[in-house]
Order: structure tokens, then sequence, then C-alpha cells
């Protein structure tokens, strides 16, 4: 299983964005970890979501402009 766990500090970056779908697309990862997102719901799964090709999400919030985390995966894993 592959897997990547990341301290992003902004996920709405466009140059964080396009680095973790080129990681996604390269080591064909199953699971993705991100802290400190900045971004509230909406934004992490729309921006991300669908370009990770992962299906399953699970957020925290992040309050104001600090904080955040967002978990995607691979259909697969119940």
């Amino acid at each position: 299983m592959n897997f990547l766990a990341w301290n992003c500090r902004g996920g709405g970056n466009t140059t964080t964005v396009r680095e973790l779908v080129v990681f996604s697309q390269k080591l064909q990862l199953q699971l993705v970890f991100l802290c400190e997102t900045r971004q509230n719901k909406d934004k992490v799964s729309r921006r991300l979501r669908n370009r990770l090709g992962l299906s399953g999400f699970a957020r925290v919030d992040s309050e104001d402009t600090s904080g955040g985390l967002a978990l995607f995966w691979h259909e697969q894993f119940d």
C-alpha cells in the first residue's frame, strides 16, 4: 500500500495541488493525509478529490487561516 502524509501549509496553492497530483499519479497512492490545509471542506473536496482520483474523503475544517485536516483514500478501503 502506498500512502502520503503531508503538511501542505495551504491546500489551495496551485503549486501544492499540482505537486500532490503528480505524486499521486507517479506513486499510485491509495491513501493521502494532508494537514494544515487552511481550507474549508468544500474547497478541499472540490479541488483535490477528483484530481487525485480517490473517492473516500474525510476532513476537519480549518479555523480562519490555520489548521485543517483532509484524508483521501481509494474506494477499495472501507
